[in-house]
């Protein structure tokens, strides 16, 4: 109870606290899942009635329909970043094809269970087919195709929380925050407006299709009525075009900074956006946190984002997919910033002073009773141990697959696990080893052992500033600014900075404006 209790008093804080925020995703969260219902609307009715008269290939077209809803959603947002980019667009996608099944499936059912007799008296009237689809055959399906489009909004409001992953915004941007700072009543903050959002969308298209159903005595509404429902649907379209216009718009004054999900990308995030806001006339958007190096890479890459913090062991191993003879951070660091530049036109500033390498991580007490110090140690014991880690790490060459090939270390099992959770995992003892960042200030917090990599698997992994060139040109002044924070934070400085957020629950943004306050990088 008591647990409870506090959670609820946290979850209320968070509401009083970030209701503009909150109220700012919900509006994105609403922007996305009402444009991606609008377009499968568009694309399945029609298709749907098309199939009708088309009968041989229906099943082909509703199978594919059905196979492409087995899909999971975090899979196809992922998949179609090469393709589209990251952002709105890719999530729209995702979610148009997430409710196009179940408007196709019952537009079909709805106008083949129209009782024949009914639509053979229409064209004994002397109606065209046309007629007979609009006058006949629409209303007495209406119910029934009312009952997909709910479905679909219902699902699609649900997906729509996968969009943050990708940088599309909306509710899931708190949910996964949340997630990644084990923080109870941030997870609630998003799934809570989700929840409602889900419930009202669901009952006002419950209305309508009772309204639809064939038989139902409708009573006409009241001329004011008319009028208030128009006016409501018109404002709700002039709306969503004006946030369209509204941030095409502020992109021309603007730089969209954006980052990896996890603690310390997000203080470094609002550490350089209020760096950027104070010393230039620049306005700064904080785009979604994704979910991993590909889709910053590409967003970057594609111009949906202008500036994120990278760390040079990530750029040569994962993009550049190069290893180069040379563990020295000056050298990796002038050939990553070479590369980048000659190949993608984006630029590495100056680094921010730490080395934010993957470490293999236990338990003290295990260290002390197992006598394990290094890598090599640990590979002796690992055949009965639980790995858990972020899914970047069994997947990278300079991770898992990595360690297996210079080590010859093979665990037990192996776990994937959000970065904010693992290690409350490794601290209850339900899984043996992580994956752990260097800088974490969980490591001295919850008494871990970071072991030696004796080996040298991991590369330097320097963190430093990336902007896209086009954007330096146009904002020369941003370099100057940018590297104000040169070197300025050490490996120390980021566990305590990390810790801040992890264990102390402060905000990232407070956490980022009280370090330059005292850098004296901002005004106090």
């Amino acid at each position: 109870m008591i647990y409870i209790y506090n959670l609820w008093k946290e979850t209320v804080n968070v509401f009083s606290n970030k209701w503009n925020e909150i109220g700012k995703l919900l509006f994105e969260h609403i922007y996305l899942s009402f444009v991606a219902i609008a377009i499968a609307i568009v694309i399945a009715v029609p298709l749907g009635i098309y199939l009708t008269r088309h009968k041989k290939l229906a099943d082909p077209i509703i199978g594919i329909a059905s196979a492409v809803q087995t899909i999971p959603s975090l899979a196809l947002l992922v998949f179609l970043v090469p393709f589209i980019g990251t952002g709105k667009l890719p999530a729209i996608v995702a979610l148009t094809i997430y409710g196009l099944l179940p408007i196709l499936r019952n537009t079909y059912l709805g106008i083949l269970g129209v009782d024949r007799s009914t639509v053979e008296a229409g064209i004994g009237m002397g109606m065209t087919n046309r007629q007979v689809l609009w006058i006949v055959e629409l209303p007495l399906a209406l119910n029934v195709i009312m009952g997909g489009i709910r479905t679909a909004s219902v699902l699609v409001i649900g997906v729509a929380t996968m969009a943050g992953l990708i940088g599309a915004g909306g509710l899931g941007d708190f949910i996964f925050r949340g997630l990644q700072t084990y923080n109870s009543a941030l997870i609630l903050a998003g799934a809570i407006p989700s929840a409602i959002l889900a419930i009202v969308f669901d009952q006002i298209l419950k209305r309508i299709e009772n309204w639809a159903k064939p038989g139902t005595r409708r009573k006409k509404w009241p001329r004011s009525v008319r009028i208030s429902l128009l006016s409501a649907i018109i404002l709700a379209i002039a709306g969503i075009s004006g946030y369209g216009i509204y941030q095409s718009k502020q992109r021309e004054n603007t730089i969209v900074i954006t980052g990896k999900s996890f603690t310390e990308q997000e203080i470094l995030v609002h550490i350089y956006g209020k760096l950027i806001e104070d010393r230039t006339k620049l306005h700064v958007q904080y785009q979604s946190f994704l979910s991993g190096t590909v889709p910053v890479f590409e967003g970057m890459r594609k111009g949906d984002y202008d500036l994120a913090v990278e760390y040079t062991g990530t750029g040569l191993m994962n993009i550049l997919k190069e290893k180069i003879h040379t563990t020295d951070p000056n050298e990796v660091y002038h050939h990553v910033k070479q590369q980048y530049e000659k190949k993608y036109h984006l630029i590495w500033l100056k680094p921010i002073g730490f080395n934010n390498t993957y470490s293999l991580t236990i338990r003290n007490e295990d260290a002390k009773k197992w006598n394990v110090k290094t890598i090599s140690d640990l590979a002796k014991k690992a055949p009965q141990l639980t790995l858990a880690s972020d899914p970047e790490f069994l997947e990278r060459k300079d991770g898992y697959p990595g360690l297996q090939k210079k080590y010859g270390i093979h665990f037990k099992k192996t776990s994937t696990m959000d970065p904010g959770i693992m290690y409350s995992a490794l601290k209850n003892h339900k899984v043996d080893v992580i994956d752990a960042y260097t800088t974490d200030g969980r490591i001295p917090a919850f008494h871990l052992y970071v072991l030696k990599d004796d080996k040298h698997q991991f590369p330097p992994y320097n963190a430093a500033p990336v902007i896209r060139e086009e954007v330096l040109k146009k904002h020369p002044e941003l370099e100057k600014v940018i590297n104000l924070l040169a070197g300025k934070i050490t490996n120390e400085k980021m566990q305590q900075l990390n810790a801040e957020v992890d264990l102390k629950k402060k905000d990232y943004d407070d956490v980022a404006e009280q370090f330059l306050k005292e850098e004296g990088l901002i005004q106090k």
